[in-house]
C-alpha cells in the first residue's frame, strides 16, 4: 500500500457505496480515494493493468486515473475521498489485512462522522483518517516481519531500541542476536544491500538530523544523543553520507 506519510492530505469525504453485480466504467476524478470492502470481490483494470480486490481488502485508487471494474456478485465498500498535494501515483494499490476488524471499525467511524457532522467533524474526519493510515503502516510492518528471519527481526528490534546507547556495536547486536557478525552483515546485505553497522549509522545520523534540525542543540550534543563516541567520528560518518560536513549544513 501506499506511503501517505511525507504528502499533505485534505479530506474531501467518506460513504459507503453499493453497486450490483456486472462491468462498470468510471471516468477520472479529481480526487483520490482509498476503500474497504465490506462484501464482494473485483477485478479493476486500466489499460493494460488488471487488480483484484477481495473481500476485507483496501483499494486505493490514485487521482485522474479511469478505469472499469468488474463485480462478481453484489459490492458494498466504504471509501474515504481526498486530495494529495503534489502526488503522481499512477497505478492502483490493493492491500489485504491481517486484521480487517480494526479497518473496518475505522472505515465505519469516518463514515459516520461525515454523514452526521457533528461540532469539530472535520478534525474527528483528520483523526480517524491517519488511524487507518496507522493501522496500514502497523499491519504492513507485521506482513514484513512474518516474511524476515527470525534472527534479523530481532536485530532490527535491538538496533530501534538501543541505537542511541554509544555501546550499541555490531558487537553487542551479534551476542544479543545469537549470531555471528559475518551472518548478520550476510542477512542485512540481502534485506537493505548494506551492512549492519551502516544500517546503525544511518538511524543514528538521521535521528542527529532531527536533534540539529530543531536549533537546540550543538553538533556535539547532537552526536552524543545519537549514539556517537565522538563528534569527530560523527562528522566523517555525516559528510560521508552527505557530502558536507554538518557544521555547513547546521550553522
Amino acid at each position: 500500500m501506499i506511503n501517505f506519510s511525507s504528502y499533505n492530505i485534505k479530506i474531501d469525504s467518506a460513504f459507503p457505496i453499493s453497486w450490483k453485480k456486472g462491468t462498470a466504467y468510471a471516468s477520472s476524478r479529481k480526487y483520490d480515494a482509498i476503500s474497504f470492502r465490506l462484501n464482494g470481490n473485483a477485478i479493476y483494470r486500466h489499460g493494460d493493468r488488471e487488480y483484484l480486490a477481495k473481500k476485507n481488502d483496501l483499494l486505493f485508487i490514485p487521482a485522474n486515473y479511469d478505469y472499469s471494474i468488474t463485480a462478481n456478485k453484489d459490492e458494498d465498500v466504504l471509501v474515504v475521498h481526498f486530495y494529495i498535494e503534489g502526488s503522481d501515483f499512477d497505478e492502483i494499490s490493493v492491500f489485504t489485512p491481517q486484521n480487517p476488524d480494526a479497518f473496518e471499525r475505522i472505515f465505519q467511524d469516518i463514515c459516520k462522522v461525515w454523514r452526521t457532522k457533528p461540532t469539530g467533524y472535520r478534525y474527528k474526519m483528520y483523526s480517524l483518517f491517519y488511524k487507518i493510515l496507522a493501522q496500514l503502516e502497523i499491519q504492513q510492518e507485521q506482513k514484513n516481519a512474518v516474511l524476515k528471519p527470525k534472527k534479523l527481526q530481532l536485530a532490527l528490534d535491538y538496533l530501534h531500541e538501543n541505537f542511541d546507547n554509544p555501546l550499541t556495536t555490531i558487537e553487542a547486536l551479534a551476542v544479543h542476536v545469537g549470531a555471528s557478525s559475518v551472518y548478520l552483515r550476510r542477512l542485512f546485505k540481502k534485506a537493505f544491500g548494506k551492512n549492519p553497522l551502516q544500517y546503525l549509522n544511518d538511524m543514528r545520523i538521521e535521528h542527529a538530523v532531527s536533534l540539529l534540525s530543531s536549533g537546540y542543540y550543538s553538533v556535539s550534543e547532537a552526536a552524543a544523543l545519537s549514539g556517537f563516541n565522538d563528534a569527530k567520528y560523527f562528522s566523517t560518518v555525516y559528510k560521508k553520507k552527505t557530502g558536507n560536513p554538518p557544521t555547513k549544513d547546521f550553522k
